[in-house]
């Protein structure tokens, strides 16, 4: 049974909403259209229970092919979803590396590709040797939107070139301002490959570095509770007792405002009986529910007699 509840509730996550609110949507719709198709047939055709199979017909086919759209729209949503939440779980462990563990996920990565079969470590330079020719490839562990300074990137380009380098290959979880990449785009021998937080979670991906399904359960799970627990808190905030004299202002004032305007007294008399019905719900709510308060121990307490 909890398995099925946490599925349940991960699909709910998926499609964005409820399922009993996707049903009843469903089938409002559907009953607007088989009334509207009804009518139309009847006042075509003057049988009755023509129309009603003809309406019939015509519901059930839209329906099948609603479904089928839904099954497809759902499914690219969930692996969507599914995605995005691995990249983000991969970007945070990446940003909470130090700067050795960083360049060590680095160099994991690099040797999963095909072009890339043997590293040497220098430092903070990485050696190895793409298409038979030689490279070079520096880790700068950054922070969040921290930009990389230009002077940095060109000092490691010209290290590059003085070493004889084909390809230079920057690799940071940082950000490129505009003159990293102009630095990038000038004409030279040295071909030059700048590496971001979305590129490398791009090559991660593309080699199977991105977290397993238990996990990316484990992530949505979690997610969902931190949902449930802010819905809570609200429902809390909504329903306390302080709130009921402000919904009860509110109610009088909208229905000054029904009695002084004419045009809009339809709109501010319904206004005014939902605030009523809100500060009624909460007076019921509360009376149901009353808050304990908190017992603490006095901080003084009272001497104990010895006989």
């Amino acid at each position: 049974m909890q398995k099925w509840l946490e599925n349940l509730r991960r699909k709910n996550y998926y499609r964005g909403k409820s399922l009993p609110a996707l049903l009843i949507n469903l089938i409002f719709a559907e009953l607007l259209l088989f009334v509207i198709g009804y009518l139309w047939f009847v006042q075509r055709t003057k049988i009755p229970l023509l129309s009603l199979l003809l309406s019939l017909s015509i519901l059930v086919l839209m329906t099948s092919a609603f479904l089928l759209r839904y099954k497809k729209s759902y499914e690219k949503k969930k692996t969507d979803a599914r995605r995005k939440l691995a990249r983000e779980f991969l970007a945070d462990e990446l940003y909470q590396l130090g700067k050795e563990e960083f360049q060590w996920q680095i160099m994991r990565l690099l040797l999963k590709l095909d072009s890339i079969t043997d590293i040497n470590c220098s430092g903070d330079i990485l050696e190895t040797v793409i298409e038979g020719k030689k490279a070079v490839i520096s880790c700068h562990h950054a922070g969040r939107k921290e930009e990389i300074s230009p002077g940095l990137l060109s000092a490691f380009l010209s290290q590059a070139k003085l070493s004889g380098c084909s390809y230079a290959i920057y690799v940071t979880s940082g950000v490129y301002p505009e003159a990293c990449r102009d630095l990038s785009k000038k004409k030279s021998s040295l071909q030059v490959q700048l590496l971001d937080m979305e590129n490398l979670l791009d090559l991660m991906e593309a080699v199977g570095m991105l977290p397993d399904d238990k996990t990316i359960d484990g992530i949505i799970d979690k997610k969902i509770f931190n949902q449930r627990e802010k819905l809570q808190a609200l429902k809390k905030e909504i329903l306390t007792p302080r709130r009921i004299r402000t919904y009860l202002v509110y109610s009088l004032f909208f229905f000054v405002l029904s009695r002084l305007f004419d045009r809009m007294s339809l709109y501010y008399l319904i206004v005014a009986i939902a605030f009523l019905a809100l500060a009624l719900l909460t007076w019921f709510y509360n009376r149901k529910n009353p808050e304990k308060p908190d017992e603490q121990e006095p901080l003084l307490k009272k001497p104990v007699h010895k006989a």
